[in-house]
């Protein structure tokens, strides 16, 4: 007998093939909009991370500028140029990870995903020394300050007062192959440094033994390798110094035109203080006169600072900053895209001054330098 109830009409075919149809690319629809959904919060998470990051990079930069400085530049007076363009070879977006998926919902930071890459990553306590500031840190352990930042989660330039302990992640150490019979006290002994350490860098399961022939990292040693006969090699590192003699094809322009009145290095404060290092140029001018950007930039602070009284700090590519002080008014305002010519400023007499003039200062990060080697020929 037939089964009426098995067939199917060409049109009722039809109808069910488009509502088939219709309810797959639904579905589909769902599951790319869940997909995006799922990846919007890690992306924004490191939108925010670098944002945030360039906000407290601007902040320890204001705080740490200084007219006067007892302690002069190490760049013999401004004409030599830290190199810190190993930073470009740190993806700070491997680091920075979903804090909505992180149990510290505080820190997006994660040294496991530089670890990933490379196992000579580690943390280092470090104790804040007097002149420190984030940059020199960054220098003596041949690493990126952004790191520090992250690892730290610093927000405030508080945190970097002398005596304060912080966290500096970096690649220094050597790789050390183990000799038949050798234990790891022995190694950590030969080496000076805490047997903890070593287990903690190599994730050792049984901190009693390691094996002949295993290779292992020794993190933080400061013995001389051509001491040790044939029992280690040197992890490869960034070079030993970044103070390079850069030749720069930074030309500045001079933000007003006028005489210099008092130079860039150690002279006499004028106000009775004793002899101090003068970190930038003051060149006279009449109250009032156009002070000028002397490159593209960023504001990144308009506003009274001590001794500087109305100040604009401009920041510039691969972190250069000028500064413009003793304004009568700043005509510009923080976060003001400026370009090269453009007036930002009145010159005036305010904060620590003698007589009218802009005292101009060209720096490194926080680091002077001499503006007299970058700014063009009148």
């Amino acid at each position: 007998m037939y089964d009426f109830k098995r067939y199917s009409f060409p049109e009722e075919r039809k109808k069910n093939s488009f509502i088939y149809g219709f309810f797959s690319l639904l579905f589909i629809l769902v599951i790319v909009i869940f997909t995006l959904i799922a990846d919007k919060p890690q992306v924004n998470n490191k939108k925010i991370a670098s944002s945030s990051l360039s906000s407290v990079e601007n902040k320890l930069i204001v705080d740490g500028i200084k007219m006067e400085d007892e302690t002069p530049p190490a760049e013999s007076e401004g004409e030599v140029i830290f190199d810190d363009n190993f930073d470009d070879d740190i993806d700070l977006s491997n680091v920075v990870v979903d804090s909505t998926k992180s149990k510290k919902k505080d820190n997006s930071y994660n040294i496991e995903q530089l670890k990933k890459k490379d196992k000579r990553w580690h943390h280092t306590k470090y104790q804040i020394q007097k002149n420190d500031n984030i940059w020199k840190i960054a220098q003596k352990f041949n690493t990126s300050y952004k790191l520090i930042l992250l690892a730290n989660t610093i927000e405030n330039p508080d945190i970097l007062k002398p005596g304060k302990i912080i966290l500096v992640p970096n690649k220094i150490g050597v790789f050390h192959k183990v000799k038949k019979g050798e234990s790891l006290t022995a190694i950590a002994h030969l080496y000076k440094v805490p047997v903890y350490n070593i287990i903690t860098n190599n994730s050792l399961k049984n901190s009693n033994r390691v094996f002949h022939g295993q290779t292992i990292f020794i993190p933080d040693t400061h013995v001389n390798i051509s001491d040790i006969k044939n029992n280690s090699i040197v992890a490869k590192k960034e070079p030993e110094s970044i103070h390079n003699q850069i030749k720069s094809n930074i030309s500045l322009l001079w933000p007003v035109n006028g005489k210099i009145t008092s130079s860039f290095g150690t002279r006499r404060n004028p106000l009775g203080k004793g002899r101090q290092f003068h970190c930038g140029l003051d060149i006279s001018c009449d109250v009032g006169t156009p002070v000028k950007a002397a490159l593209d930039g960023t504001v990144i602070y308009a506003g009274w600072k001590d001794g500087y009284g109305n100040v604009v700090v401009l920041k510039h590519d691969k972190g250069y900053i000028s500064v413009y002080g003793h304004n009568s008014e700043n005509v510009v305002q923080e976060g003001d895209s400026v370009q090269k010519g453009q007036v930002i400023a009145k010159s005036g007499m305010t904060g620590s001054v003698t007589g009218a003039h802009v005292h101009f200062e060209f720096r490194k990060y926080i680091t002077p330098l001499n503006p007299l080697q970058y700014l063009k020929e009148k």
